[in-house]
């Protein structure tokens, strides 16, 4: 049934002949050539969205205000740098969201337009990247990690409220109780009730054509913005059907907003690139925009939801990298104009006649009641900073240091009880912690690397080094054997070596990049041979490099196959035991066979990735921090491995460790978990 009255019909009808006459090249099967009005002159631009008068723009780390009173003649309001990987952004009544990937969320307060100032960075679980408000609460699409129920009442000051465990979530938006999440990998629209923020339930999932990405709802319909290649058919090579043909959009009927219902969809150009992946949709009525990263943006007239129709379309001609073509961020909509964000090029102006300033329509939010009580812990202790917690070390007198986020890092004494002896306040976030002998190595993301001394007398650490690789985080950091080195992870996928012999004065002695992104805990945990470290990026493979030599090389051995970015790594004697794809692989440095012919050693048929492993004596620990999984397995005879114990935490659990017959976990926003070791 069509969804506008026949007086907007009328206009929607005009659309065509309107593009027509201002269009540059022929008609083609997306309609015709869409012109560029005016360019605002800002450089690359990744997202806008408009609020009144204003368009909020951001790219290079950089948020930019600009009057969009005139959008042919836009002007530059006011603008803030230093803000990471920017991704996404929301903006009511003059306060911005931001998302940036590695480095977390960015809020802005932007009432005063020319002088915008960052009231809070906020350490999300995993890599922000979709955003949406709803009410007081913020919701942030964390990739692997699914979505993240953040309360904002406060904008200066966020929580955490709760995480809902989607799949791999690019893309979020809200209407009334329920949220509807973009999911790539396993392309769906999952459908989330979010009436009671602290407990989000997942009560349906749609499937897609495509990997899933942007999402608006507008009426009664959902609509879907997906890339990539055809999920239900062959894909892996350019000759297969499914190919590069996963770009188009799809449109669900929400006449139960808990069940999405199929209706059609509209198909864009077969294209298979690799970068900048994103795919955005706003629905203004039966008036679709949706960008498609390569392929441009495209007009779509779905009056008709059976039956859309294509009213005219835009691809960049300028390209980066050889690229033939610049890519398209989001979009955004003031009175007859369309804003396109070029990620190469610049703000782009259009002339779209039928467009409207928009807003989107966000129903009834959900309320945050109290905080639930929680029920007496029978199994474990249970230490909450009010901070992340990602991960803990000990001295050999059994104090722990404990990287706790915007908590800074925590010196403990975990027995007979749990005591706080001191706080290091970080200038970033503390990601991760490693102690060797007498020495702390604190990664703070975007304060660098600190080195540290423990006063006995204070039980306070004391900076003696620092070092720093701006504007780049370091999230991740391991100090194996003599200590001689520090292995940190630097940005989203660069490998760095330093040289800390002298703590005071820490240098690079290696730098490497390569094909691929180090998600988070990519490190292998220990030497192999007393003298090899391997890195895996999620695309390339895996890389071993020797410590051995002065300085530090690559020691030219690659593992190729892809591991999955939630699994990890950690010596085991000459081999180094790889979990991935439900679990494990051991490999030798020069291991040249591909995964199917080595074998997965697996301890449950069918089971799902085993995540970060360490290992304690004969007994393997894995967890997998996006599903709050924790496994552990004898492995006696690592090519026979028996499952002891599966558990599930509420937080998101990082590397496990075994310290006094006890399983220590950091858990995220649930805290540290402290465990007695029950299996004999």
């Amino acid at each position: 049934m069509p969804i506008v009255n026949s007086s907007y019909r009328t206009v929607l009808l005009l659309i065509p002949i309107c593009l027509c006459s201002l269009a540059r090249a022929e008609d083609s099967d997306y309609g015709p050539v869409i012109p560029i009005a005016a360019d605002a002159g800002i450089g690359p631009t990744q997202d806008v969205v408009v609020e009144g008068d204003l368009a909020y723009t951001i790219g290079k780390s950089r948020l930019q205000i600009l009057d969009v009173s005139n959008p042919r003649s836009s002007k530059l309001v006011g603008s803030l740098g230093n803000l990471g990987s920017v991704r996404q952004l929301v903006v009511r009544d003059g306060i911005a969201y931001i998302t940036a990937r590695q480095d977390g969320l960015f809020v802005v307060d932007a009432t005063n337009p020319v002088e915008p100032q960052l009231i809070k960075h906020y350490d999300t679980i995993e890599f922000a990247t979709g955003i949406a408000l709803t009410g007081d609460v913020l919701l942030v699409a964390c990739r692997h990690y699914g979505v993240e129920l953040i309360n904002v009442s406060d904008p200066a000051n966020p929580s955490h409220i709760s995480i809902v465990r989607t799949g791999e979530a690019q893309s979020v938006t809200a209407r009334d109780h329920f949220a509807y999440v973009g999911v790539w990998a396993s392309a769906e629209v999952v459908t989330v009730d979010i009436s009671n923020p602290w407990t989000p339930k997942i009560v349906s999932k749609s499937k897609l054509q495509g990997y899933g990405d942007g999402i608006s709802v507008s009426g009664h319909y959902l609509y879907a913005s997906t890339g990539h290649h055809l999920k239900n058919q062959p894909r892996k090579t350019p000759d297969d059907p499914g190919f590069g043909a996963g770009h188009g959009l799809e449109i669900f009927d929400l006449t139960d907003p808990a069940e999405p219902a199929w209706i059609s969809r509209i198909e864009f150009p077969r294209l298979y690139e690799i970068g900048n992946d994103t795919w955005r949709v706003i629905a203004d009525g039966p008036l679709i925009y949706a960008s498609d990263t390569y392929n441009g943006v495209f007009v779509i007239d779905a009056n008709d939801p059976e039956s859309p129709e294509f009213l005219g379309h835009h691809q960049l001609p300028q390209g980066k990298n050889g690229r033939p073509f610049g890519f398209v961020g989001g979009l955004a909509i003031v009175d007859q104009h369309l804003l396109m964000a070029g990620g190469d090029t610049d703000l782009h102006i259009l002339d779209v006649p039928a467009a409207r300033n928009y807003a989107p329509d966000m129903g009834t939010p959900p309320t945050i009641g109290p905080r639930p009580i929680q029920a007496p812990l029978a199994r474990y202790r249970l230490y909450h900073p009010g901070q992340q917690v990602y991960a803990v070390d000990f001295f050999a007198d059994d104090r722990a240091v404990v990287a706790c986020g915007e908590g800074g890092a925590h010196v403990m004494r975990l027995w007979p009880d749990m005591a706080a002896l001191s706080v290091f306040e970080t200038e970033g976030f503390a990601t991760d912690v490693a102690v060797n002998g007498d020495l702390v190595f604190l990664a703070q993301s975007a304060g660098g690397l600190s080195i540290c001394r423990l006063n006995p007398d204070s039980d306070e650490l004391e900076q003696i080094g620092h070092y720093a690789s701006p504007p780049d985080a370091i999230r991740q950091v391991e100090v194996p054997g003599d200590g001689h080195y520090a292995l940190i992870q630097v940005g989203a996928s660069q490998f760095q070596i330093l040289d800390v012999r002298d703590p005071a004065n820490p240098t690079i002695v290696l730098k490497d990049n390569r094909h691929g992104l180090l998600y988070g805990d990519q490190l292998m945990r220990g030497l192999v041979d007393d003298r090899y470290t391997t890195v895996f990026w999620h695309v390339s493979g895996t890389h071993w490099y020797d410590l051995k030599s002065d300085p530090p090389v690559f020691a030219g051995d690659i593992f190729p196959e892809r591991l999955g970015s939630p699994n990890g790594q950690v010596a085991l004697g000459s081999q180094s035991l790889v979990t991935t794809r439900g679990g494990y692989v051991l490999l030798a440095r020069e291991e040249t066979r591909s995964i199917d012919e080595i074998g997965i050693i697996k301890y449950v048929p069918g089971s799902p990735h085993m995540g970060i492993p360490n290992i304690d004596g004969n007994r393997l620990y894995c967890a997998r921090r996006a599903y709050g999984e924790v496994t552990i397995t004898d492995i006696s005879d690592p090519k026979k491995p028996k499952l002891l114990e599966r558990f599930t935490t509420p937080g998101n659990p990082c590397r496990p460790l075994i310290r006094n017959d006890c399983l220590i976990i950091p858990d995220g926003y649930h805290g540290l978990i402290v465990r007695p070791l029950t299996i004999q």
